[in-house]
């Protein structure tokens, strides 16, 4: 056993690769410039079997940097994108240091010795601009940085409304050489669900903070993401509603298919789901209704759930399938608009317009979309939308929307934390 093992170790040194022509073959390697915990890999065609690079102990990784050598542990895999794209991700422990010269890769499973060639490994030169802030076509709303639909709405038994949904973030993580303490941002969001005209007439804005609190699973459940809002503003013009925020919130991914081994990367086409758990503190900065100016909290539960099919063919770059509950119950009460207290005319029939109420009820809401995207870029919605939100929980009742989408992504794992939870 120590023989094989000395003869390992002096196969790898050398730089030998011992694989036949059906052996795997990596043709691009590069370390995440948002991250540089992560490290991409693809293989040329044709492509290996899952299961003979899934294992992280089937990888050995080296950097170099100012003569320094580090080992650098393998704690996930993470092979969503590989199905059509030919390419991993590993997860390391320890993040590859900012001025490294030289990454050593190698691949040594149950048929395998796989030393990857250093002329596949891509090293952007420092103060690259597109190293820290790129951006690539999204596949979905979940997976964008930035995202814009409008839409032209039928409400059941109402008339019909423009819709506009957009929102931008960025995140960037918070490094150096030898820790990691997370991704730090924004986020920003206008809305309009209720308007003759284009005209947004809510937004939201907060500054986030996120971070995976390991990389291990238990069953279905990887460990949770901390997403934490640490200051945010919530604005509804028509409600004269404005708000302060402040909220911690877990998000627990859990895996519905045996092909996820590492951390779940937002975007993936492959059914998941995640369950959100928190709490947000709320200072009802402006509010048309006196009494319900003071600081509360609300209790916050939901769950999502996504999938898709995605061929990347001509006129269907793929089809997805998103599904969002939740359910908020604050601990005092507070502001909220439903048309069913708003009075009558009784000459006409006609509601006017709805009054502020104030209540502890708990406050629901469901959105469930389904999105063609004809290109990476660019596709059509059909959203069902059913619920309130905050700042002014002015009440919806089952509305149907069709309209087209534009999404862009910055290359990065930080989607949890930029959305809303």
């Amino acid at each position: 056993m120590l023989k094989a093992a000395v003869f390992l170790s002096v196969l790898l040194c050398a730089g030998y690769s011992a694989h036949g022509a059906d052996d795997p073959k990596v043709d691009y390697v590069a370390v995440d410039g948002m991250d540089r915990r992560l490290v991409r890999i693809h293989f040329d065609d044709p492509a290996p079997d899952v299961a003979a690079i899934q294992r992280t102990d089937f990888w050995l990784v080296y950097s170099k940097a100012s003569d320094k050598v580090r080992k650098h542990t393998v704690a996930g895999v993470d092979t969503s994108g590989f199905s059509q794209q030919n390419t991993i991700v590993l997860q390391l422990t320890q993040a590859v240091p900012p001025d490294w010269d030289d990454l050593d890769v190698s691949l040594v499973n149950e048929r395998t010795i796989l030393h990857v060639d250093s002329n596949v490994v891509t090293k952007r030169p420092s103060g690259n601009s597109n190293q820290q802030g790129s951006l690539e076509a999204a596949t979905k709303r979940d997976d964008s940085d930035i995202y814009f639909s409008g839409s032209y709405t039928g409400v059941v038994d109402g008339d019909p409304v423009w819709d506009i949904d957009a929102f931008g973030g960025y995140m960037k993580a918070v490094q150096t050489s030898s820790h990691y303490w997370g991704y730090l941002g924004f986020y920003g969001q206008m809305k309009t669900n209720s308007s003759a005209t284009a005209d947004p007439d809510s937004f939201l804005t907060y500054g986030v903070y996120q971070r995976a609190l390991s990389k291990s699973w238990l069953g279905p459940f990887q460990a949770p993401y901390l997403n934490y809002r640490f200051a945010g503003w919530e604005f509804d013009r028509e409600g004269k509603e404005l708000n302060f925020v402040t909220s911690p919130v877990l998000t627990i991914p859990l895996r519905l298919s045996g092909k996820l081994k590492g951390p779940v990367e937002p975007g993936l086409t492959l059914p998941h789901m995640t369950l959100q758990l928190g709490t947000e503190f709320v200072d009802a900065l402006k509010t048309p209704l006196a009494e319900a100016k003071n600081w509360h909290t609300r209790g916050l539960v939901g769950v999502t759930f996504s999938a898709g099919y995605a061929p990347e063919s001509n006129g269907l770059h793929s089809i997805l399938f998103t599904s969002s509950y939740q359910v908020r119950i604050p601990s005092a009460s507070e502001i909220f608009y439903d048309d069913k207290f708003a009075p009558v005319d009784p000459t006409t029939g006609k509601k006017g317009d709805t009054p502020p109420m104030l209540g502890t009820q708990a406050r629901h809401t469901v959105d469930t979309t389904l999105t063609y995207m004809f290109l990476q870029w660019a596709g059509l919605s059909f959203e069902h939308a059913y619920g309130s939100l905050p700042p002014a929980f002015a009440f919806t009742g089952h509305s149907f929307k069709v309209g087209l989408t534009f999404t862009l992504k910055q290359t990065s794992f930080g989607r949890y934390s930029i959305l809303k939870p």
